[in-house]
Parts: structure tokens; C-alpha cells; sequence
């Protein structure tokens, strides 16, 4: 199973957001965020042309859901879901077993936060909660398992800042 992992784009600020009465979870992304990731998702598309992606599944915080939904137009518009078990804090072993449940051999892309995407990255490399690496906003990896996820099983095969993948676009 390949699981492509990615960051939200830039969002609303935290302290701005507040101030217009947003909770964090409704914090949107910015123009700026909405462009970049658009450019980042131009360069994942270079970067996996021979890798479609079956499902996109996302946080349920709005900037990750306008994330996976921007992807989505550049990636040949696999299905949207949904995934309470992606919204922080994520519990690494839940991601494990609902990848499992639900998704067998598929090859899907997870879109949510820092620092649980980067830690669910470390666990799946290691099989420990130590972060080891950190995702920029609209930053990705791709990771290969010899079956579905488990802590410890998972390569990397790349890692890419937003930068990289607009570069790549």
C-alpha cells in the first residue's frame, strides 16, 4: 500500500481567526495558501505520475478540507473523504486500524496537521512516537507498506517541502 501524507496550505492565522469569531477548526486558508497549494499540487501531480491516488482523505478542519479539494482537481478527482480519525490529535495506532478497515491495498493520500502527520510518519517508519521530521504547509511524502499500515513497516521513498513541489509543477 502507498499512502502519499500532506500538510494543509497556509490558513488563516490562529489569533486573526479568533478575532472574527472562528474557531480553530473554521480557520480557512488564505489566497496566498490557496495559490501555493495549487502550485504544489501542479508539481504532486509531476511527482506521481505513475502513482494514481484512488482516495483523498482529509481532517475535518476546513483548511484541510479546501486542501484535499484543491488536490483533488489536479489528481484526476479521486473521491473526498472525510476522516475524523486524520483531525488532532491523532492517535497513531486508530490511523493504523482505519486505514486497514477501510482501505486494504489502495494507494490514498491523507491530508491533515502538524505535528500529528509528521509523527504518524516517524510511527509508521519506526514505530515510534518520536517526531523525526516536520511537514511545511502543503509539504508531502510518500510512503510504501508491504501490506496495509503498521507502525514500523512503512519506507519513505520521498519527501518534499512546497517549495520542491512547486518547483516541480
Amino acid at each position: 500500500m502507498d499512502i502519499i501524507v500532506i500538510r494543509h496550505g497556509i490558513a488563516l492565522d490562529g489569533d486573526t481567526a479568533e478575532g472574527m469569531g472562528l474557531s480553530d477548526a473554521e480557520r480557512p486558508l488564505t489566497a496566498l495558501g490557496e495559490r501555493r497549494t495549487r502550485a504544489a499540487a501542479a508539481g504532486l501531480r509531476q511527482a506521481l505520475t505513475d502513482l494514481p491516488v484512488d482516495d483523498i482523505l482529509t481532517s475535518p478542519l476546513l483548511r484541510a478540507r479546501q486542501t484535499a479539494a484543491i488536490l483533488a482537481d489536479y489528481l484526476d478527482d479521486p473521491p473526498v473523504d472525510q476522516a475524523d480519525v486524520l483531525a488532532p490529535a491523532m492517535d497513531m495506532e486508530a490511523v493504523d486500524s482505519w486505514l486497514h478497515a477501510h482501505f486494504g491495498e489502495r494507494r490514498v493520500m491523507l491530508v491533515g496537521h502538524e505535528p500529528d502527520l509528521a509523527t504518524w510518519v516517524s510511527w509508521s517508519l519506526t514505530r515510534r512516537r518520536d517526531r523525526l521530521m516536520a511537514f511545511k504547509k502543503a509539504g508531502a511524502a510518500l510512503l510504501e507498506f508491504p501490506g496495509a499500515p503498521d507502525g514500523g513497516t512503512g519506507t519513505l521513498r520521498w519527501l518534499l517541502t512546497a517549495k520542491q513541489l512547486r518547483a516541480l509543477g
